[in-house]
C-alpha cells in the first residue's frame, strides 16, 4: 500500500484518520490528499472498514497501533494540529496532491463548474469577482479562491514551512 518516493519518502495513500484527529483530516483534504474521517466509529469497525477501502489509517490511539492486525496504521505523535500536519508531511510525500481539490465535508474530488448555473446560490460579490467555482457533487458545497483560500495557504505556510507550501501550491491548475 505504500509506495516509496526518489526521496526515500512514501507516499501518503487513502487514509482514514481516527475519531481523534478530525481537524488533521479536514487540512489533509484542504492539500488534496483522500482522507475519510468519521467520528463516531469504533476501532473493530474502522480496522474492517480501512482493510476493506485499502487504506491506512492516522491515528493517535496507542491501543489502535498495539492491535495484531494487517490494516497498516501511522501513529501521528502529537497533540496540537500544527505538529500533527508537519508530522504527516515530513513523513509522507504529499508534493503530488493538488490544494482545494477535495471536498472538505465529504472527502470526494470537487468539479469545477459555470457559475451561471450555481448563480442563484452565490454572493453577488462572488458572482462579480470569481471566474472559477467548483462544486461538491455529493454535497452541492460550493468553493472558489478569494480570501478564505488565502488565509488557508497562509496558515499551511506557518504550520509547514515556506518551501513545502511553495512546492504544493504550484500544483493548483
Amino acid at each position: 500500500m505504500l509506495s516509496e518516493v526518489a526521496d526515500g519518502k512514501p507516499k501518503l495513500p487513502p487514509a482514514y484518520a481516527d475519531m481523534m484527529l478530525g481537524r488533521l483530516a479536514t487540512w489533509l483534504r484542504l492539500i488534496g490528499a483522500d482522507v475519510a474521517y468519521s467520528n463516531d466509529i469504533d476501532d473493530d469497525a474502522l480496522l474492517r472498514r480501512a482493510g476493506e477501502e485499502h487504506r491506512l489509517i492516522l491515528t493517535r490511539d496507542r491501543v489502535m497501533m498495539e492491535r495484531v492486525c494487517e490494516v497498516p496504521r501511522y501513529f501521528v505523535r502529537w497533540n496540537r494540529l500544527d505538529d500533527q500536519l508537519r508530522d504527516v508531511v515530513e513523513h509522507f510525500d504529499v508534493t503530488n496532491f493538488v490544494p482545494f481539490s477535495r471536498c472538505l465535508r465529504c472527502n470526494v474530488p470537487v468539479r469545477e463548474v459555470d457559475k451561471e448555473t450555481v448563480r442563484q446560490r452565490l454572493w453577488p460579490y462572488v458572482y462579480q469577482t470569481q471566474t472559477r467555482i467548483r462544486e461538491c457533487p455529493v454535497c452541492r458545497r460550493l468553493y472558489w479562491g478569494a480570501t478564505h483560500a488565502e488565509r488557508a495557504r497562509d496558515d499551511l505556510v506557518r504550520m509547514t514551512s515556506p518551501e513545502f507550501a511553495a512546492v504544493l501550491f504550484a500544483n493548483i491548475r
